[in-house]
C-alpha cells in the first residue's frame, strides 16, 4: 500500500498523533478524479488528509470486514480535537466529502473474490463504499450501505452515521442505545452498522449472516 499525505491550499492541521485526521482509501485502477473530488471538500478547512491506494484483493476474511473499493476512515481526534479548532465548517466539509465519495461509489460494480463459504451469492451491502469511525485505538464502527437504496436514504444514512460517531465520542448517547449497537461482537475491533430506512436510525449488522 502507498500512502500520500495530502497537501492543502490552507495550512493543514497537525494531528497530535501524527496520523491523518481523515484517510481516503481508493482501489487501484479507479480514476484520480475521485481523490480530487474529496480534496475539493476538505482542502478549505485545512484538514489533514491521507490517501491509500489498495490492490482490491483477493483477501482472506469475511467480506463486510474487508476493505471496500472506496472508503473513508476518520480518526477519533477529528471529533475530539479538530472540531474544537476548525468548528462547524470542518464537520460540514467531512459530511460533504463522505456523501461525494458515495456518489462516486454508487456507479461502481464490485464483485467479491473468495471461497463460496465466505462470499455471499447476493450482495445485500455495497462492496464499493464504507466509512469507518474510530472510537479508541483498536475499536472502530464501520458503516456499510445497502445495495438496494435510493440516493436520499443513502445520504441521510451517511449523515446519521457521522452524527453517531460524534455523539459517541462526546458521551451523548444513552447506555441502552450504545448496548443496542453492540448487539454483535466486534470482529478484529470492528463493529458493523448500517442505516435503517424505516426507523431512520443506525442499527447493528451481523457480518456473518448470509442472505436467504
Amino acid at each position: 500500500m502507498i500512502m500520500a499525505i495530502g497537501v492543502s491550499m490552507a495550512e493543514p492541521r497537525k494531528s497530535l498523533s501524527g496520523r491523518p485526521d481523515i484517510l481516503l482509501m481508493i482501489q487501484d485502477g479507479l480514476p484520480d478524479s475521485i481523490e480530487s473530488d474529496i480534496r475539493a471538500h476538505l482542502n478549505e478547512p485545512g484538514l489533514n488528509l491521507g490517501v491509500i491506494r489498495h490492490p482490491g484483493g483477493p483477501y482472506a476474511g469475511v467480506e463486510l470486514y474487508l476493505p471496500t473499493a472506496l472508503a473513508l476512515f476518520v480518526a477519533a481526534g477529528f471529533f475530539n480535537g479538530v472540531l474544537q479548532e476548525a468548528g462547524k465548517d470542518a464537520y460540514a466539509a467531512f459530511k460533504g466529502a463522505a456523501i461525494e465519495l458515495w456518489r462516486n461509489a454508487s456507479g461502481l460494480t464490485v464483485t467479491a473474490v473468495g471461497t463460496s463459504e465466505k462470499v455471499s451469492p447476493t450482495e445485500r451491502y455495497s462492496l464499493a463504499y464504507s466509512i469507518t469511525g474510530e472510537m479508541v485505538p483498536g475499536l472502530n464502527f464501520k458503516f456499510v450501505i445497502q445495495t438496494e437504496i435510493d440516493a436520499e436514504t443513502a445520504e441521510a444514512g451517511i449523515g446519521a452515521f457521522v452524527d453517531l460517531i460524534r455523539d459517541l465520542l462526546n458521551d451523548r448517547l444513552a447506555e441502552p442505545d450504545i448496548s443496542a449497537l453492540l448487539t454483535y461482537k466486534p470482529v478484529s475491533g470492528t463493529v458493523l452498522v448500517t442505516f435503517d430506512a424505516a426507523s431512520r436510525k443506525i442499527i447493528p449488522v451481523n457480518g456473518f449472516e448470509r442472505p436467504a
